[in-house]
């Protein structure tokens, strides 16, 4: 993504990923000369998405930047900048991830522009706040994001892995369930240092 030197201003994104209870979120600030194709990079990186499935955005009943298998009729928009698009604050547009058919998206962000900004020095993409961060790209749907969120609870990993450890079973297989069931024990807390990490760590980076 090439680098303006035209003057910007910056954007402060409110994200809901819907279906989810309690909700998932997150809040981000943007530039306003980012490109749609930055700011599904930025989404992936704020919820820890491995763009493994198709994408698209829809803005008041258009789609857009969506990936080939997504939707045939989006128009070829990546390129174009959020200023391009003429949001009102407020305004609520989606982002669509992964899909069960191409009209039915299993993950459904929700958008809302809060405020228009004064650029400062800062480098964007920059989060500033969120809730949640389950291993999202294990599960299927938001119901099972649910069911296995209640399953996971820690006393459930303690109970687990004392049953391994009185099978005695050999350290690699004790390792490879203890990877598995981490994340869930921090489920419901949202870590912005290691947001802030992929933020920048993404194709393009911060700027």
């Amino acid at each position: 993504m090439s680098q303006s030197n035209q003057p910007f201003n910056v954007y402060q994104l409110h994200i809901v990923l819907r279906r989810t209870s309690p909700h998932l979120w997150r809040r981000v600030l943007v530039r306003s000369d980012s490109t749609l194709r930055h700011l599904h990079q930025t989404l992936q990186a704020l919820f820890g998405w491995s763009d493994a499935h198709p994408h698209r955005f829809v803005l008041r009943g258009r789609l857009l930047a969506a990936s080939p298998a997504a939707a045939v009729s989006a128009l070829p928009s990546t390129d174009v900048s959020l200023a391009g698009l003429q949001l009102q604050l407020n305004e609520k547009f989606f982002y669509d991830y992964r899909f069960h058919d191409p009209d039915t998206p299993v993950w459904h962000h929700q958008l809302r522009l809060e405020k228009i900004l004064v650029a400062g020095r800062d480098a964007y993409p920059t989060c500033l706040g969120g809730a949640g961060s389950p291993p999202l790209e294990e599960t299927h749907s938001p119901r099972e994001l649910a069911d296995l969120t209640e399953l996971f609870t820690p006393q459930f990993v303690l109970h687990r892995l004392t049953g391994l450890i009185d099978q005695q079973v050999p350290d690699a297989q004790l390792a490879q369930e203890l990877r598995h069931l981490r994340p869930w024990l921090t489920a419901d807390r949202f870590r912005r240092p290691s947001t802030e990490r992929q933020l920048r760590a993404m194709p393009g980076g911060t700027r």
